[in-house]
């Protein structure tokens, strides 16, 4: 996982591998990041190529931290596959995705 700020914007970029060891490895760092930020987020999934539901958890979880804090946890880039997890658990309803990191950035202005 990599962080980096581009404005007011918290970019996240995840592994590309988000099952259970993947989302271990991560999970402390993104809350404590998302927590530390506390504004808008935005998370770059264009790398993910798995994703387990301990994912779907840690990021729905994040967004809800975020959001009582007055922020937004946005994410971008999803894999077609990936995409598809996401309709299908329906989670595409929960988060606001954009189809890249710079469209992303650019519905955040």
């Amino acid at each position: 996982m990599n962080t980096e700020q581009i404005g007011d914007v918290l970019i996240i970029t995840m592994p590309a591998r988000l099952d259970a060891i993947g989302v271990a490895s991560i999970e402390n760092q993104l809350s404590e990041a998302v927590n530390s930020h506390k504004g808008k987020t935005l998370v770059d999934m264009s790398e993910v190529s798995f994703v387990a539901s301990l994912a779907l958890r840690m990021l729905l979880t994040n967004l809800k931290q975020v959001q009582g804090m007055g922020g937004d946890l946005r994410l971008a880039g999803l894999q077609p596959q990936i995409s598809e997890i996401f309709r299908k658990s329906r989670f595409d309803t929960l988060f606001k995705i954009a189809a890249d990191r710079e469209t992303g950035l650019a519905e955040y202005a």
